[in-house]
């Protein structure tokens, strides 16, 4: 491609010349041994949030070897790494923070010119003024700090999170706080007041978020980005409690995909059901996709084909109807009413396609679901049954693999699909064709309660929830773990990611759809994602609540491969997914390779 381009250029020259003559310089001029020369060689830059992108003209010279000069800049090709900035004519528009190398072309010869950019910013939150900052030119003392409380040290992020939040307390009297984040090409600073935290998370419970914008900036090309919270006394000015920089590790790619969960209970009095988010979208809120207000009814548990076209749904609860949907047009196949009963309530036996629990296949054209302990192969384009998978026990909680040859569920006691008190995971093998079902084999089989199991996306490793007692059903106790596929390895509990206490909820286990890898050594990971009633930082406190007041969020830990191969805790810190609503009850996070555009 670039001999393609430098054979095109050199013709329009060369035709340029017999038409018109030379640009520049005598007719001797010695242009096949002369050099291309880009200036300025070097370049630093500043680029300040809210202001101008800064820019830097360039110049081509051709050097001969006689000492003659030759401005050719009008005919020479610029190029820089979108992920920098853009070119206009010989002028680049830095667009963000980063070191890299200006390329040149002029007919066949190659130059080139290094850019150094960096990005500084300061904000500051009302009721504050812009004399905050200087609070913070006094001398530091570490007696004086404040506590971090959110996000762990050492948490690992995806570079494109979006927005990220700091939480910590203060004993010392400190009315204001700087938070920065750096790293080698950036110093983004917000000033606040702080004490904006719930009661009961400290003293002085405070947070603060950087914008999609800020964090992107801050994390450039890095590997890692580091995050610090200082405080002042405007009674006190001159000392500055600093606590010292915590490191969050950043993927080396953005994140993709989309994830689709079920926001259980109203938010502030609004919609309820399914709500979606685009990874690649920092910045965004969550949009409700199927909701209470959208169908009338209350949409519930829900499974998706790894291409995000196909959903499947029930509807009112355990035993509800259930339908599928299309989900670029949001369109869901027809259900039957419910009869009426004489107390009142409502009858759905009529309805011979129900069911709990579906996994689907990739493309969406088929899909296994759970009613009544018997797992149903169906198609989805009319929810017709094709075959019952043939099982010693009741099953429930299925999933199949994403190459489909393979399916994970729980055999558990007889009753409800949901509800139970003891289960075993088993494995079997699945034709996808000719709808065939394998031996069942026995992965997990200790007398503690197992369910939810979820297929790694290689194939390799099969999460799952284990708790010693309680219900599958909403189970306070509930842990993670994880497992070979093949059963030659004993589960793991992921340790960090369910974090010590118990009580937690920890539940709905599962991926997302992509590798991706970490540091300079490029340690391979998957994100893996759960339901949970921990406490978010300063904002929201599980812990001193009533168990019905707790409100569970999706959050991510990274899992990482060669650390579960060598039978270690493959897990981190998790972190909380910033685009939900706070207020809300969410669970079910249901992972595609990407988010359709509805119609």
């Amino acid at each position: 491609m670039r001999d393609m381009m430098r054979t095109v250029l050199r013709t329009f020259v060369l035709a340029a010349l017999v038409a018109c003559g030379s640009t520049g310089g005598s007719d001797d001029f010695d242009e096949e041994n002369a050099t291309l020369v880009i200036e300025p060689a070097t370049s630093e830059h500043v680029i300040t949030l809210g202001q101008a992108s800064p820019q830097q003209p360039f110049t081509a010279t051709l050097h001969a070897p006689g000492g003659a000069t030759k401005d050719v800049t009008a005919e020479t090709t610029f190029y820089a790494p979108a992920s920098i900035g853009t070119f206009a004519d010989s002028t680049l528009t830095i667009l963000a923070p980063g070191k890299t190398t200006v390329s040149a072309l002029w007919m066949d010869k190659p130059g080139s010119a290094q850019v150094l950019a960096r990005v500084k910013s300061q904000r500051v939150e009302p009721p504050l003024t812009d004399t905050a900052p200087d609070l913070f030119n006094g001398t530091e003392d570490a007696a004086r700090a404040p506590s971090i409380v959110y996000p762990a040290e050492g948490v690992t992020m995806p570079r494109n999170l979006g927005d990220f939040e700091a939480h910590w307390t203060d004993a010392h009297g400190n009315d204001v706080f700087e938070v920065s984040l750096k790293s080698e090409l950036a110093d983004i600073r917000v000033y606040v007041a702080g004490n904006n935290g719930v009661a009961g998370a400290g003293p002085t419970p405070s947070w603060s978020a950087f914008t999609a914008q800020e964090w992107a900036y801050a994390v450039g090309q890095e590997n890692t980005v580091h995050y610090q919270v200082r405080g002042a006394s405007t009674a006190m000015p001159g000392v500055v409690g600093s606590v010292p920089p915590r490191t969050v590790k950043l993927t080396n790619e953005a994140m993709e995909g989309g994830v689709y969960y079920w926001a259980a209970t109203a938010s502030g009095g609004g919609a309820y059901g399914i709500f979606r988010h685009d990874v690649s979208k920092p910045g965004e809120p969550a949009e409700p996709f199927m909701t209470d207000v959208t169908t009338g009814k209350c949409v519930a548990c829900h499974a998706l084909s790894r291409d995000g076209k196909t959903m499947a749904i029930t509807y009112d609860g355990g035993n509800g109807r259930a339908t599928v949907v299309d989900v670029a047009t949001k369109t869901a196949q027809p259900v039957p009413d419910p009869i009426i009963t004489a107390t009142g309530g409502n009858d759905y036996s009529s309805d011979t396609s129900r069911w709990n629990f579906a996994t689907l296949y990739p493309d969406g054209s088929r899909m296994l679901t759970v009613f009544n302990g018997v797992i149903t192969v169906r198609s989805t384009a009319d929810q017709s049954a094709l075959v019952d998978m043939p099982s010693a026990a009741p099953a429930s909680h299925p999933d199949l693999a994403p190459d489909m040859t393979r399916l994970v569920y729980v055999r558990k006691p007889a009753g409800a699909d949901w509800s139970f008190a003891s289960g075993t995971i088993y494995t079997r093998s699945f034709d996808p064709i000719t709808l065939a079902f394998g031996p069942e084999t026995a992965l997990v089989t200790d007398t503690t309660l197992n369910f939810y199991p979820s297929w790694s996306p290689d194939g390799q490793w099969i999460l799952f929830n284990r708790s010693a007692g309680g219900d599958a059903y909403n189970n306070l106790d509930a842990t993670l773990w994880v497992v070979k596929a093949d059963g030659s390895a004993p589960p793991i509990q992921l340790v960090a990611f369910n974090a010590a206490a118990g009580g937690l909820t920890n539940s709905w286990g599962r991926w997302a759809p992509f590798q991706q890898s970490v540091g300079a050594t490029n340690e391979a990971i998957y994100w893996v994602t759960v339901s949970s009633k921990r406490d978010f930082g300063v904002r929201r406190i599980n812990s001193v609540q009533d168990e019905g007041q707790r409100t569970p969020q999706i959050w991510m830990s990274p899992f990482y491969t060669a650390r579960a191969d060598a039978n270690q805790d493959p897990t981190g810190p998790a972190f909380r997914l910033p685009f939900q609503n706070l207020t809300s009850n969410n669970h079910i996070a249901q992972w595609t390779e990407r988010v359709v555009v509805t119609q």
